[in-house]
């Protein structure tokens, strides 16, 4: 493997079950994508309150297809059913099935390298993606806290 990452676990393949999403999903320039963020997460949970519906795990960021100068994005709360739409949220659900996943430790600017190491090994593992890849943020960043203490739990669907 030409990629050295030694602060990463081994990938690992895992059977999901299908997973619900209250979404706001968006085709943005990769710059934008803090702001989509910023934008979706007061939305989703505005709307998972007014339905009463809560949270069932920690929030997703949801790749579908290939990403290029533009990521079609959908930033996404966990829940155990599907959402009726409210305005910009929707409903999404990932599918079961085969995924390959890779613990990530630190700051989101070594994401890229993260899945560019995960995407390197499923292909000399033989393995191909399905074009649906996720990141889900297992701790919340403090205001000033340490990016370092970041996990994130990288996921691609496989074919």
């Amino acid at each position: 493997m030409n990629i050295a990452q030694p602060q990463y676990d081994s990938p690992t393949l895992t059977q999901r079950a299908e997973q619900h999403l209250a979404v706001v999903r968006d085709t943005v320039q990769l710059d934008a994508i803090p702001a989509l963020y910023d934008r979706a997460f007061p939305l989703i949970f505005a709307a998972l309150e007014a339905a009463g519906t809560a949270p069932s795990g920690a929030p997703y960021g949801v790749v579908h297809g290939a990403p290029g100068d533009t990521l079609d994005l959908s930033v996404a709360v966990p829940v155990d059913a599907p959402v009726a739409p409210s305005g910009e949220v929707q409903a999404e659900t990932l599918p079961a099935g085969t995924v390959a996943t890779l613990l990530v430790r630190g700051d989101y600017s070594g994401l890229a390298d993260a899945y560019a190491f995960l995407f390197e090994w499923l292909a000399e593992a033989g393995h191909t993606p399905l074009g649906l890849a996720w990141e889900q943020y297992l701790t919340e960043p403090e205001p000033g806290g340490d990016p370092a203490l970041n996990e994130t739990l990288l996921g691609v669907h496989l074919a």
